[in-house]
């Protein structure tokens, strides 16, 4: 094999490589398929329909969908919606959702934060690692009720005010990109801290400077600053806890069920 031939190998070997997946289109049944128990395709579509209504959590992640859609379908008990590590490049069709309080989208291709606002109360947004410039961002498309936001990875964070005008505009945030909020971050941008916040962060410090001396060199001060963060960051995420659980759980119930749901009922009198 001569080089122009091994120039021409290479090149082929380096595009099948770089090959990228085809979007999939979010249906009724794919929604289905990831949230019900096997065996759920033998029932009716009404059957099937009253089986996810009943779900809170709805999980969707990893599928290579290319857009949202399909939930109308979905009854007002969903409260967690998981599409993470998709090819999704625009938030839309999320109004039918209207009791969502969880949301994420992390590892997307969104490049515009939009259509949020009809979600009242959400919670807890992850739009880590998109494609959301600076040009694209308006802070307005936040809903207000959010308390926990991840842009983590977003050329829009880049913004030398970033994370001031967040807590600025979004006055009920208490962690935002993976850091909790300050009260002194809080009273920075003009925002009053309340007093519990203001209490916790006293008395976590307190129990800190009781179990440690005093630190007299730079390492030893990185070293109390951060385990005051980790402290911090792991009250916020005991509140996300049972999200994993439950995650974990629904993978047992489909790995171990092998019969069609009909069979599990009980026969009605």
């Amino acid at each position: 094999m001569n080089e122009n031939e091994i120039d021409d190998f290479r090149t082929e070997d380096t595009e099948v490589k770089l090959e990228e997946p085809k979007p999939v289109r979010l249906t009724f049944h794919l929604i289905a398929k990831r949230n019900l128990p096997l065996g759920y395709d033998e029932n009716d579509h009404d059957q099937v329909l009253q089986e996810l209504n009943a779900i809170s959590r709805i999980r969707l992640d990893r599928a290579n969908i290319g857009k949202i859609d399909s939930f109308e379908l979905l009854g007002p008990k969903v409260t967690n919606l998981y599409l993470q590590v998709n090819l999704i490049e625009k938030i839309e069709n999320l109004e039918c959702l209207k009791n969502l309080t969880f949301l994420t989208l992390a590892d997307n291709r969104i490049r515009r934060v939009e259509n949020l606002n009809c979600l009242p109360k959400l919670h807890f947004l992850d739009l880590s690692h998109n494609c959301v410039s600076q040009q694209n961002f308006d802070i307005d498309e936040f809903p207000q009720s959010l308390i926990i936001l991840n842009l983590k990875g977003n050329p829009c964070c880049n913004h030398p005010d970033h994370r001031g005008r967040m807590i600025q505009e979004l006055v009920n945030l208490r962690q935002l990109d993976e850091v909790e909020i300050s009260a002194k971050e809080k009273r920075d941008v003009g925002l009053e801290a309340s007093s519990d916040e203001e209490e916790e962060e006293e008395t976590e410090e307190e129990e800190l400077v009781s179990s440690h001396k005093k630190p007299q060199e730079k390492e030893s001060l990185q070293s109390f600053s951060t385990e005051i963060l980790i402290r911090s960051q792991r009250r916020m995420e005991q509140g996300l806890k049972d999200h994993h659980n439950h995650t974990a759980e629904l993978e047992q119930i489909r790995e171990r069920t092998h019969l069609p749901l009909s069979s599990r009922r009980p026969q009605k009198s």
